[in-house]
Protein backbone atom coordinates (compact mmCIF):
# COMPACT_ATOMS: atom_id res chain seq x y z
CA UNK A 1 0.00 0.00 0.00
CA UNK A 2 2.84 2.65 1.16
CA UNK A 3 4.42 1.76 -2.41
CA UNK A 4 1.86 2.12 -4.69
CA UNK A 5 0.55 5.37 -3.33
CA UNK A 6 3.64 6.98 -4.38
CA UNK A 7 3.12 6.06 -7.90
CA UNK A 8 -0.47 7.06 -8.06
CA UNK A 9 0.44 10.67 -7.54
CA UNK A 10 3.57 10.63 -9.96
CA UNK A 11 0.93 9.43 -12.33
CA UNK A 12 -1.47 12.27 -11.75
CA UNK A 13 1.42 14.92 -11.36
CA UNK A 14 2.57 13.59 -15.13
CA UNK A 15 -1.44 13.97 -16.36
CA UNK A 16 -1.62 17.05 -14.68
CA UNK A 17 1.87 18.59 -16.75
CA UNK A 18 0.89 16.97 -19.96
CA UNK A 19 -3.00 18.92 -19.69
CA UNK A 20 -1.04 21.68 -19.00
CA UNK A 21 1.81 21.70 -21.74
CA UNK A 22 -1.40 21.04 -24.33
CA UNK A 23 -3.21 24.56 -23.68
CA UNK A 24 -1.13 26.46 -25.16
CA UNK A 25 -0.77 24.14 -28.14
CA UNK A 26 -4.61 24.14 -28.72
CA UNK A 27 -4.62 27.99 -28.36
CA UNK A 28 -2.34 28.17 -31.08
CA UNK A 29 -4.29 25.54 -32.99
CA UNK A 30 -7.20 27.89 -32.66
CA UNK A 31 -5.64 30.88 -33.52
CA UNK A 32 -3.64 30.26 -36.30
CA UNK A 33 -6.38 29.66 -38.30
CA UNK A 34 -7.74 32.94 -37.40
CA UNK A 35 -5.29 34.67 -38.55
CA UNK A 36 -4.30 33.03 -41.73
CA UNK A 37 -8.08 34.44 -42.57
CA UNK A 38 -6.96 37.79 -41.64
CA UNK A 39 -4.36 37.96 -43.58
CA UNK A 40 -5.96 36.72 -46.48
CA UNK A 41 -9.50 39.24 -46.37
CA UNK A 42 -6.32 42.20 -46.22
CA UNK A 43 -5.10 40.52 -49.40
CA UNK A 44 -8.27 40.52 -50.74
CA UNK A 45 -8.92 44.00 -49.64
CA UNK A 46 -5.25 45.24 -51.40
CA UNK A 47 -6.51 43.49 -54.18
CA UNK A 48 -9.93 45.45 -54.43
CA UNK A 49 -7.96 48.54 -53.43
CA UNK A 50 -5.42 48.20 -56.12
CA UNK A 51 -8.56 47.56 -59.27
CA UNK A 52 -10.39 50.49 -58.00
CA UNK A 53 -7.71 52.60 -58.23
CA UNK A 54 -7.31 51.11 -62.05
CA UNK A 55 -10.77 51.69 -62.86
CA UNK A 56 -10.98 54.92 -61.58
CA UNK A 57 -7.86 55.90 -63.98
CA UNK A 58 -9.70 54.29 -66.85
CA UNK A 59 -12.63 56.35 -66.37
CA UNK A 60 -10.55 59.41 -66.20
CA UNK A 61 -8.83 58.51 -69.69
CA UNK A 62 -12.26 57.95 -71.26
CA UNK A 63 -13.58 61.57 -70.14
CA UNK A 64 -10.71 63.26 -71.47
CA UNK A 65 -10.38 61.46 -74.46
CA UNK A 66 -14.36 62.16 -74.91
CA UNK A 67 -14.28 65.62 -74.31
CA UNK A 68 -10.65 66.06 -76.70
CA UNK A 69 -12.35 64.33 -79.92
CA UNK A 70 -15.93 66.42 -79.44
CA UNK A 71 -15.82 69.00 -82.46
CA UNK A 72 -16.81 72.39 -81.72
CA UNK A 73 -19.80 74.02 -83.34
CA UNK A 74 -18.87 75.65 -86.79
CA UNK A 75 -19.63 79.67 -86.99
CA UNK A 76 -23.37 80.17 -88.46
CA UNK A 77 -24.66 76.79 -87.01
CA UNK A 78 -26.55 75.82 -84.48
CA UNK A 79 -27.31 72.35 -82.52
CA UNK A 80 -30.61 70.81 -83.41
CA UNK A 81 -32.52 69.47 -80.21
CA UNK A 82 -34.75 66.93 -81.16
CA UNK A 83 -38.35 68.10 -82.09
CA UNK A 84 -40.92 68.17 -79.41
CA UNK A 85 -43.83 65.78 -80.17
CA UNK A 86 -47.05 67.09 -78.71
CA UNK A 87 -49.75 64.74 -77.70
CA UNK A 88 -50.93 64.54 -81.70
CA UNK A 89 -49.16 62.44 -84.01
CA UNK A 90 -47.27 66.60 -85.59
CA UNK A 91 -44.24 67.27 -84.41
CA UNK A 92 -43.26 70.83 -83.42
CA UNK A 93 -39.83 72.18 -83.96
CA UNK A 94 -38.52 74.82 -81.63
CA UNK A 95 -38.65 77.93 -82.99
CA UNK A 96 -35.21 79.69 -81.38
CA UNK A 97 -33.15 76.66 -83.26
CA UNK A 98 -35.03 76.35 -86.44
CA UNK A 99 -32.42 78.62 -88.34
CA UNK A 100 -29.56 76.99 -90.47
CA UNK A 101 -26.95 78.09 -93.22
CA UNK A 102 -26.20 75.79 -95.97
CA UNK A 103 -24.38 75.52 -98.60
CA UNK A 104 -25.70 74.23 -101.83
CA UNK A 105 -23.73 71.28 -102.85
CA UNK A 106 -20.96 71.24 -105.96
CA UNK A 107 -21.45 68.29 -108.08
CA UNK A 108 -21.18 67.58 -112.03
CA UNK A 109 -24.61 66.80 -111.98
CA UNK A 110 -25.67 70.40 -110.49
CA UNK A 111 -23.73 72.15 -112.99
CA UNK A 112 -25.05 70.26 -116.24
CA UNK A 113 -28.70 71.32 -114.31
CA UNK A 114 -27.47 74.71 -113.59
CA UNK A 115 -24.57 76.18 -115.40
CA UNK A 116 -24.83 79.68 -113.51
CA UNK A 117 -24.93 78.32 -109.92
CA UNK A 118 -22.79 79.84 -107.79
CA UNK A 119 -21.88 79.82 -104.24
CA UNK A 120 -24.51 81.83 -102.43
CA UNK A 121 -25.79 81.02 -98.90
CA UNK A 122 -29.11 80.74 -98.19
CA UNK A 123 -30.96 80.11 -95.09
CA UNK A 124 -33.33 76.94 -94.36
CA UNK A 125 -36.33 78.32 -91.56
CA UNK A 126 -39.02 75.97 -90.43
CA UNK A 127 -40.25 77.69 -88.23
CA UNK A 128 -44.27 78.36 -89.01
CA UNK A 129 -44.08 82.17 -88.54
CA UNK A 130 -41.61 82.51 -91.74
CA UNK A 131 -43.43 79.74 -93.78
CA UNK A 132 -46.86 81.05 -93.02
CA UNK A 133 -46.74 83.31 -96.12
CA UNK A 134 -45.50 80.53 -98.84
CA UNK A 135 -47.59 77.48 -97.72
CA UNK A 136 -50.90 80.01 -97.49
CA UNK A 137 -49.67 81.56 -101.55
CA UNK A 138 -49.41 77.51 -102.07
CA UNK A 139 -52.78 76.58 -101.03
CA UNK A 140 -54.34 79.56 -102.86
CA UNK A 141 -52.35 78.28 -106.06
CA UNK A 142 -53.58 75.15 -106.01
CA UNK A 143 -56.96 76.49 -105.60
CA UNK A 144 -56.19 78.35 -108.43
CA UNK A 145 -56.85 81.85 -106.84
CA UNK A 146 -53.52 83.30 -108.54
CA UNK A 147 -53.74 86.78 -107.66
CA UNK A 148 -54.05 86.03 -103.77
CA UNK A 149 -51.03 83.56 -104.28
CA UNK A 150 -49.09 86.26 -105.90
CA UNK A 151 -49.34 88.89 -103.17
CA UNK A 152 -47.84 85.87 -100.53
CA UNK A 153 -45.65 84.28 -102.56
CA UNK A 154 -44.10 88.61 -103.09
CA UNK A 155 -44.39 88.58 -99.18
CA UNK A 156 -42.32 85.76 -98.23
CA UNK A 157 -39.58 86.39 -100.70
CA UNK A 158 -39.82 90.04 -99.62
CA UNK A 159 -39.18 88.98 -95.63
CA UNK A 160 -37.06 86.24 -96.74
CA UNK A 161 -35.05 86.77 -99.91
CA UNK A 162 -32.57 84.52 -98.96
CA UNK A 163 -34.39 81.25 -97.65
CA UNK A 164 -33.67 78.38 -99.03
CA UNK A 165 -37.29 78.51 -100.69
CA UNK A 166 -37.22 81.61 -101.85
CA UNK A 167 -36.51 80.91 -105.55
CA UNK A 168 -39.68 78.25 -105.50
CA UNK A 169 -41.75 81.34 -104.03
CA UNK A 170 -40.34 83.37 -107.15
CA UNK A 171 -40.76 80.96 -109.80
CA UNK A 172 -44.51 79.80 -108.40
CA UNK A 173 -45.05 83.61 -108.75
CA UNK A 174 -44.18 83.52 -112.53
CA UNK A 175 -46.32 80.68 -113.41
CA UNK A 176 -49.35 82.19 -111.25
CA UNK A 177 -48.97 84.99 -113.52
CA UNK A 178 -48.47 82.48 -116.70
CA UNK A 179 -51.97 81.10 -116.17
CA UNK A 180 -53.48 84.43 -115.81
CA UNK A 181 -52.09 85.06 -119.33
CA UNK A 182 -50.27 88.27 -117.77
CA UNK A 183 -47.17 87.55 -119.90
CA UNK A 184 -45.74 90.87 -119.39
CA UNK A 185 -45.34 90.35 -115.70
CA UNK A 186 -44.12 86.97 -116.69
CA UNK A 187 -41.03 87.58 -118.20
CA UNK A 188 -40.57 89.97 -115.40
CA UNK A 189 -40.93 87.38 -112.93
CA UNK A 190 -38.73 85.10 -114.94
CA UNK A 191 -35.98 87.45 -115.15
CA UNK A 192 -36.31 88.60 -111.64
CA UNK A 193 -35.81 85.02 -110.69
CA UNK A 194 -32.61 84.19 -113.18
CA UNK A 195 -30.56 87.59 -111.66
CA UNK A 196 -31.52 86.48 -107.99
CA UNK A 197 -31.44 83.05 -107.89
CA UNK A 198 -28.93 81.94 -110.43
CA UNK A 199 -28.09 78.61 -108.24
CA UNK A 200 -31.97 77.24 -109.00
CA UNK A 201 -33.49 74.60 -110.37
CA UNK A 202 -36.67 76.36 -111.28
CA UNK A 203 -34.55 78.05 -114.40
CA UNK A 204 -34.92 76.16 -117.12
CA UNK A 205 -38.57 76.16 -116.70
CA UNK A 206 -38.94 79.46 -115.88
CA UNK A 207 -36.99 80.08 -119.47
CA UNK A 208 -39.35 77.81 -120.98
CA UNK A 209 -42.38 79.57 -120.10
CA UNK A 210 -40.39 83.35 -120.66
CA UNK A 211 -40.24 81.77 -124.28
CA UNK A 212 -43.84 80.99 -124.38
CA UNK A 213 -44.73 84.27 -122.94
CA UNK A 214 -43.21 86.12 -126.15
CA UNK A 215 -44.93 83.57 -128.69
CA UNK A 216 -48.15 85.04 -126.84
CA UNK A 217 -47.07 88.73 -127.32
CA UNK A 218 -45.83 87.92 -131.01
CA UNK A 219 -42.50 89.00 -130.16
CA UNK A 220 -41.15 85.50 -132.62
CA UNK A 221 -37.27 86.92 -132.28
CA UNK A 222 -37.13 86.98 -128.37
CA UNK A 223 -39.32 83.81 -128.14
CA UNK A 224 -36.54 82.19 -130.35
CA UNK A 225 -33.71 83.10 -129.07
CA UNK A 226 -34.84 82.68 -125.41
CA UNK A 227 -35.52 79.25 -126.13
CA UNK A 228 -32.30 78.73 -127.93
CA UNK A 229 -30.31 79.68 -124.88
CA UNK A 230 -32.48 77.50 -122.80
CA UNK A 231 -31.28 74.73 -125.01
CA UNK A 232 -27.50 75.52 -124.88
CA UNK A 233 -27.63 76.60 -121.12
CA UNK A 234 -29.49 73.63 -120.00
CA UNK A 235 -29.10 70.46 -122.30
CA UNK A 236 -30.02 67.80 -119.68
CA UNK A 237 -33.16 69.25 -117.90
CA UNK A 238 -36.13 67.67 -119.47
CA UNK A 239 -38.04 70.46 -120.79
CA UNK A 240 -35.48 70.60 -123.34
CA UNK A 241 -37.62 68.51 -125.62
CA UNK A 242 -40.86 70.82 -125.51
CA UNK A 243 -38.44 74.02 -125.89
CA UNK A 244 -36.24 72.18 -129.12
CA UNK A 245 -39.67 71.30 -130.58
CA UNK A 246 -41.15 75.14 -129.91
CA UNK A 247 -38.15 76.74 -131.65
CA UNK A 248 -38.44 74.52 -135.06
CA UNK A 249 -42.32 75.38 -135.12
CA UNK A 250 -41.05 78.92 -134.78
CA UNK A 251 -38.35 78.39 -137.16
CA UNK A 252 -41.01 76.74 -139.55
CA UNK A 253 -43.46 79.64 -139.45
CA UNK A 254 -40.54 82.24 -139.83
CA UNK A 255 -39.60 80.17 -143.38
CA UNK A 256 -42.78 79.88 -144.48
CA UNK A 257 -43.66 83.97 -144.29
CA UNK A 258 -40.78 84.48 -146.27
CA UNK A 259 -41.64 82.63 -148.91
Amino acid sequence: MKSTLPKSLVVICLLGLARCASVPKSKSAILSPLEDRLMALEMDLKEQSKEITRLNALINQLNVKSSTETAPLTEGALIQKPPIKSNSTKVVMPRSLSVIKIQPKQSEESVAVSPLMEDVETIADSSQDSMHSYYRGVQLYNDKHYEEAIDFFKSFVTENPNHVYADRAQFLMADSHFKNKDYSMVIVATHLLESKYPYSLKLPEAAYQRGIAFIEMNQIAQAKLTLSNLIKNFPKDPIVGAARKKWVELSKDSSTRVQ
